[in-house]
């Protein structure tokens, strides 16, 4: 290349350089008013916004602070400014309030021309930049821009604690006791007392009154008595009666033969008026037995013992009531051979009426728990009510 085409390419490049520049220049306006610089996106966005490209500059120079947002310095009180900045900055613009953790941001200036492009391009008379505004010149009248903290905040409180009420206390509650019932009360002697005995079954049962109502106390094994099932008729026939007795003090017995007895008190008023004879029928003690009922010596004491203890405290008459069987209606109807193979002897069927009249007594009591009340009426029983004509079966001397 030869010395005047180099110089050529060269006037050329710059030529071309000087006219980008002048058409950047003449880009800028001169008169623009200062902007408002308002606060920034809060910082969790701002760091998380991409720095801004390139054309974004020219609109960054303007105002648009929010792409230049990374570029924040940290600050606190008070505003240090550049030495470039105005010195006629007012006080009140440099101490800016900021809240703590804050970042505050200004407008870069616009650049400066280099003088030394100014000077070779257009020698002495080279056209001065334009000229910044002086209100955007003097960058200490801009208000800083405030981007939010990142700092963590401290919770707020949305609500006051309430204060913990401190339970109840009630005073505990003392339960009366409760009141003793029939079966709480303890059998003792001096209780009323009632007997029952069942021929068959060789039991003697002693009742005693616990309240309104007797309670069985004990069931004693019979250990011997004489005879069939079936009623006394008459002296030396050794058969053990049936029927509705009573015993008074006059019947008792300390000095038996027998250890201890009481007489049942046969021949009652009914048996009497059926003309049946015979006498010294005994509850007794041992085990031998001529149409008695002998309980052996220890259970002889023990029954007698109530016995003597409930006449002595104010039971006039001890009730005595002797069964052939416990008459239920299933065993009367097999032992009277009213039921299809019955096999009870022939001549249980003859006592059948006899029966079905003990069998009235025997369930009242079953009923109500209440020895019944045994009368003599026209040759049968009648319990607890009866008429003029008939006897109270009665206890000796009562």
């Amino acid at each position: 290349m030869t010395p005047g085409r180099a110089l050529l390419a060269v006037t050329g490049l710059v030529a071309f350089s000087v006219a980008t520049g002048v058409a950047v220049a003449r880009l800028l306006p001169s008169d623009y008013p200062a902007q408002q610089i308002e606060a920034a996106a809060p910082a969790a966005q701002v760091a998380d916004t991409p720095a801004a490209p390139l054309p974004e500059l020219r609109t960054a120079t303007f105002g648009a602070i929010a792409p230049f947002a990374p570029l924040a310095t940290p600050f606190r009180q008070s505003v240090v400014r550049e030495a470039s900045l105005s010195p006629q900055a007012s006080s009140e613009t440099l101490n800016v309030e900021t809240p703590p953790g804050a970042f505050i941001a200004y407008a870069p200036l616009p650049p400066q021309r280099p003088a030394e492009l100014s000077a070779l391009l257009y020698g002495a008379s080279a056209p001065l930049p334009p000229s910044r505004p002086r209100d955007l010149g003097d960058a200490s009248t801009l208000p800083p821009v405030v981007v939010a903290s990142i700092a963590p905040q401290a919770p707020v409180a949305t609500a006051a604690a309430e204060p913990q009420q401190q339970p109840e206390t009630k005073p505990s509650l003392v339960e009366p006791a409760p009141q003793a019932t029939e079966a709480d009360v303890p059998f003792r002697k001096g209780q009323q007392v009632f007997v029952r005995i069942f021929k068959q079954e060789g039991e003697l049962e002693l009742w005693l009154r616990k309240g309104a109502r007797y309670t069985l106390y004990k069931t004693y094994p019979i250990c011997k008595w004489s005879g069939r099932l079936g009623p006394k008729l008459r002296e030396g026939d050794y058969q053990s009666p049936e029927g509705f007795y009573s015993v008074s003090a006059r019947q008792l017995n300390p000095n038996s033969h027998y250890h201890l007895a009481f007489n049942v008190g046969f021949p009652n008023a009914l048996e009497k008026q059926l003309g049946y004879t015979g006498g010294l029928v005994m509850v007794h003690g041992d085990c031998k037995s001529v149409g008695c009922f002998a309980m052996t010596n220890s259970g002889i004491d023990e029954i007698y013992g109530f016995v003597a203890a409930a006449i002595g405290a104010g039971q006039k008459e001890v009730p005595v009531n002797i069964f052939p069987f416990r008459l239920t209606d299933t065993k009367l109807a097999r032992e009277t051979n009213t039921r299809l193979l019955s096999f009870a002897p022939a001549e249980h069927a003859k006592w059948a009426p006899f029966w079905q009249n003990l069998k009235e007594g025997y369930d009242l009591f079953e009923q109500t728990g209440e020895p019944p009340t045994a009368y003599a009426c026209g040759g049968r029983y009648a319990f607890n009510s009866a008429g003029a004509s008939c006897k109270r079966i009665a206890g000796w001397g009562i």
